[in-house]
């Protein structure tokens, strides 16, 4: 962070400098653009500052859309068993309850559960492009920060409290007037394998994971082409990175560590929470307004 604002400074200072030395007053020229990359679909206007100095405001948008995967429930602690053979003994645990706390009988029908992966990358962005010989080149090199809700990755099962049944019967594991049919036939609770985690359903009956990442992310790149085009229109291209700090891993409102999550929960949530900077790689069609 140190070095980010370091660069910015930096920026500033060949900024004031150099429109000591030229005509060109700021915000006289701006421009209009859309891009397309990693940070999905970008809207942004621009402006010069001096020749050597752009700033380039706006939005990054993803267009939203659900990964759907499937997850297989396990008992709790136990490799060998598969829930069925715990359930087999469903009548003798609702005797033991009263009506109220019954466990539904569609518990033996979620043991495979669609969920679904959301991405949320949806930010803002303020940059500042440096152009070191501007009148022979369009080479320049970025700092800025794109600006978000912190969220990047949201999971939650398909149907919203589906694992209701679930929940029910877990509870039971640990009602006292269930204990002797517990010990009696060593049953488990039910969930999903995490890592070093066993995550079961919250009490409305879901599992909602996210990774959190800093929602201010500095961002440094260089590229080709201008922030705002001497032509009517120009094109840009940016190659660089976000600096998105540690991910935070929570399910259930639950921090777990993000390097014990494992693989079997998601892929996509494995992956990303490993992430500690986003490559950006953009092109920029822009367009001058005056």
């Amino acid at each position: 962070m140190k070095r980010f604002l370091a660069i910015v400074m930096m920026t500033s200072i060949v900024a004031v400098a150099s429109a000591q030395d030229d005509s060109q007053k700021a915000f006289s020229h701006m421009g209009i653009g859309i891009s397309v990359g990693t940070t999905a679909i970008g809207i942004n206007v621009s402006s010069v500052l001096n020749p050597y100095l752009g700033l380039r405001a706006g939005v990054n948008i993803w267009p939203k859309f659900k990964m759907k995967r499937g997850l297989h429930m396990r008992l709790e602690s136990d490799g060998e068993h598969q829930p069925g053979e715990c359930l087999q003994h469903l009548e003798e645990v609702n005797a033991k309850l009263s009506s109220d706390d019954w466990v539904s009988p569609s518990v033996a029908d979620i043991m495979d559960v669609d969920v679904h992966v959301l991405p949320k990358l949806n930010a803002g962005h303020v940059i500042l492009d440096y152009f070191p010989v501007p009148r022979r080149s369009s080479f320049h090199l970025s700092a800025g920060a794109h600006i978000g809700t912190g969220t990047v990755v949201n999971f939650h099962n398909r149907h919203d409290g589906i694992l209701m049944p679930i929940t029910q019967w877990n509870n039971a594991m640990v009602d006292p007037e269930v204990q002797p049919v517990v010990e009696e036939y060593n049953l488990r609770r039910i969930g999903i394998a995490m890592g070093d985690y066993f995550i079961m359903p919250d009490e409305e009956g879901n599992i909602d994971a996210k990774i959190v990442v800093s929602g201010f992310r500095p961002y440094l790149g260089l590229g080709f082409g201008r922030s705002v085009p001497h032509k009517r229109i120009g094109c840009q291209v940016d190659l660089g990175v976000q600096f998105w700090g540690t991910p935070k891993v929570y399910v259930n409102d639950e921090r777990l560590e993000a390097d014990k999550v494992g693989d079997d929960l998601d892929d996509i949530l494995s992956l990303v929470s490993r992430i500690k900077v986003f490559p950006v790689l953009n092109i920029r069609l822009v367009g001058r307004i005056f």
